[in-house]
């Protein structure tokens, strides 16, 4: 073979050793391995080994097990329904993260098909939230909120009003407001600065059915978790005894419930409202008896106001508490719920008499209101 031709050979060898190495996300184990060799071959530490897979037992692995290998990038394959938001609380990271990674302009269009590169150095490290910015519940970077803020006046866009203000840009603006494209409305009001957000929800799981010939381990590569996460979901005494016909708990991501499904809304986060006071929170049109259900699981706590009537607070396992308004009636009493578990009905209490029924929904974190329309949005909650 010519000079040229074997250093062409060698390149290609090499890059696509990279490439294997690169995107590799599990390893199937052979007859003869041992973790030590494993962890070895795979340049990371035994305990790094044991610990992405939650080993109690690290000398019992067996043949066709397959094993996550902590420390490689991922590649991720975009299937029918599923948002960014999700796909980052597959691998326990953050929506910003995957967009940054993946220099995507609009991370809240994805394609079915699309590769998402998840990094490994954000793979596993955000909490159980996602957001682009703020904190409780959300990952990401944190954005203070200084308080200041903008009224619209008639004929002022984004970037005037960004102008006015030294330091402050438009898209500082966006963020703070949950703003998506340019519209505002003259009236509102508009932080300055502040954290954006957008929920993750809390973990889900959803039902496979064993197939003759599956083994625990192909059905754990398949959703991206491990054997023992579902031996633990499962409560299986011996993780190489299943059986066709069986039905297996899987991990879903994280699941967002829409809080009436999809409803009528517009970005009303804002607008003025009688005694000096502002929107904080969104509202929901929808037929009036509709069932309100909780985004997340948690704990559930309802009162009763003269401004929003029926009201429950709902602080939920993703950090977040999300508030409802204006209910004709509640189901049950405070309690621990499910997510998607019915905690109303929708109607027009409080100071909503006489307007069309509603759900007035609100997000809080760390106590400050951040708009929830790009969460509602994003999980397709708009009719």
């Amino acid at each position: 073979m010519p000079e040229n031709r074997r250093a062409r050979a060698a390149v290609v060898a090499a890059v696509l050793a990279l490439l294997i190495g690169l995107f590799s996300l599990d390893y199937t184990v052979e007859r003869g391995d041992s973790l030590s060799r494993i962890a070895q071959e795979n340049g990371i530490s035994l305990r790094e080994l044991i610990d992405a897979n939650d080993l109690s037992n690290p000398n019992l692995i067996y043949t066709g097990q397959v094993l996550v290998i902590p420390g490689q990038d991922k590649v991720h394959i975009v299937e029918r329904g599923e948002t960014l938001v999700r796909i980052a609380g597959i691998y326990g990271t953050s929506a910003r993260g995957l967009a940054d990674a993946n220099k995507l302009s609009n991370p809240n269009l994805i394609l079915i098909g699309q590769e998402i590169l998840v990094p490994a150095s954000s793979s596993g490290s955000a909490g159980t939230g996602e957001s682009s910015g703020g904190s409780g519940g959300a990952s990401g970077e944190a954005t203070t909120r200084t308080g200041d803020y903008h009224v619209v006046k008639s004929g002022e866009t984004i970037e005037t009003i960004a102008a006015m203000h030294k330091g402050v840009s438009a898209a500082d603006i966006r963020t703070a407001n949950g703003i998506v494209g340019d519209t505002v409305y003259t009236g509102t009001r508009l932080f300055l600065s502040g954290p954006g957000f957008i929920a993750a929800g809390s973990p889900g799981t959803s039902t496979y059915t064993v197939k003759s010939g599956d083994r625990l381990g192909d059905i754990a590569a398949k959703y991206s978790t491990n054997i023992s996460t579902l031996v633990s979901l499962n409560k299986l005494g011996n993780a190489n005894v299943i059986r066709s016909g069986q039905s297996l708990k899987v991990p879903s991501g994280s699941t967002w419930n829409c809080p009436v499904g999809q409803a009528s809304m517009f970005n009303d986060w804002g607008f003025p409202r009688a005694g000096g006071r502002f929107h904080e929170g969104n509202d929901l049109f929808t037929k009036r008896g509709t069932s309100v259900v909780a985004p997340v699981a948690g704990t559930v706590q309802f009162i009763v106001g003269s401004v929003g009537g029926n009201q429950f607070f709902l602080d939920g396992v993703d950090g977040v508490r999300y508030l409802g308004s204006h209910l004709d009636s509640f189901e049950g009493k405070d309690r621990k719920v499910a997510a998607g578990e019915v905690l109303g009905y929708v109607g027009t209490s409080g100071n909503a008499q006489g307007s069309s029924p509603h759900l007035h929904f609100g997000i809080y974190i760390d106590g400050k209101a951040i708009n929830p329309y790009p969460t509602l949005l994003q999980f397709d909650c708009k009719r």
